[in-house]
């Protein structure tokens, strides 16, 4: 049986493949924290793909399998459930079923079970309180007054949650790469921030509303701390911190002023370092500067590369030598 936790993406997780029902509980148990496995009488035999993976603020989890039924201890996450073949999710004393046209968001704290149709298929996303509370107060400029509260039920299909899993599916890909661990935060970032958005929430109206023009000064600040903290995670609590501003104000601004977003800026001024250690240093790399400076995939690096200087890494590399 195989249960490790992996960086696979969600189309290639390892199979996890038992005759022994105990074995398999113990096994998710252990790697799924949780509570409760329940699987039929008859389940000898079944076939189990299943994997996970997590940071410090979020986990990717994927399972299909047999009809079987898994119950989650309360914990200080939002949760967020696709499921293809459908599932019936209990929690708090509410029952929603959750198919390929209905995803499911979970509050924290509650106590979770989860019935699998036969044929299913899982893919969840698991967001820590704390950090999804940071995200939306550096949004909406303010800290959050009351509970957030999402709607319990989305249409899966509508635009913007067919954003938010495209959001995760990218993610789950590049955890496979030799994906930089800056570029992981950002993403990381980026799927927190879709989730926020893509979902309906007590706090949805204030992200709605057109954002608040902030001064030219706050943009040149933003600028500053992009330059001088380019090779590290940027995020968006950080940008409001300096600029004193809500993230969406920043990022209205700085689009109005300069023409791009604050990630664009971000972008060009790592292809402008890395420029500068293709041109510099000693045994230069195209790999190796492309992930020092955040680039995980060597062909959009290249790309940009020659959109921004007009040639290749290793162009610029031959006409040093």
């Amino acid at each position: 049986m195989d249960t490790r936790t992996s960086s696979k993406p969600l189309d290639s997780f390892p199979i996890i493949r038992s005759r022994n029902i105990e074995e398999t509980r113990q096994a998710f148990i252990q790697s799924y924290d949780a509570r409760r496995l329940n699987l039929p009488r008859d389940a000898e035999g079944f076939e189990f793909r299943a994997n996970h993976w997590q940071s410090q603020n979020i986990a990717l989890t994927y399972l299909s399998g047999p009809p079987f039924e898994l119950e989650f201890p309360s914990a200080n996450f939002f949760r967020q459930a696709f499921v293809r073949g459908g599932a019936d999710i209990r929690f708090d004393g509410i029952e929603r079923q959750v198919t390929n046209q209905v995803s499911c968001v979970l509050p924290p704290e509650a106590l979770v079970t989860a019935a699998y149709a036969p044929g299913f298929e899982h893919f969840g996303l698991r967001i820590k309180a704390d950090c999804l509370l940071s995200k939306l107060a550096a949004l909406i400029g303010a800290t959050p007054w009351r509970e957030l509260q999402f709607d319990q039920t989305m249409r899966a299909d509508n635009a913007a949650i067919g954003n938010l899993r495209r959001t995760l599916m990218f993610f789950a890909a590049e955890l496979e790469r030799a994906t930089p661990a800056l570029a992981i935060a950002e993403l990381e970032q980026a799927l927190i921030v879709s989730f926020i958005c893509s979902n309906r929430h007590n706090y949805s109206a204030f992200l709605d509303n057109n954002a608040r023009p902030v001064g030219s000064w706050q943009v040149r600040r933003a600028e500053e701390y992009i330059e001088a903290h380019w090779n590290q995670p940027m995020t968006i609590e950080e940008l409001a911190r300096v600029t004193s501003a809500g993230a969406r104000s920043i990022f209205y601004q700085f689009k109005k002023d300069r023409g791009q977003s604050p990630m664009a800026f971000v972008k060009q001024v790592r292809l402008r370092h890395a420029r500068h250690m293709l041109e510099r240093s000693p045994n230069p790399s195209v790999t190796a500067t492309a992930l020092a400076c955040g680039f995980s995939n060597l062909g959009h690096f290249a790309r940009d590369y020659f959109k921004r200087f007009g040639e290749r890494p290793s162009d610029t590399i031959k006409r040093r030598k």
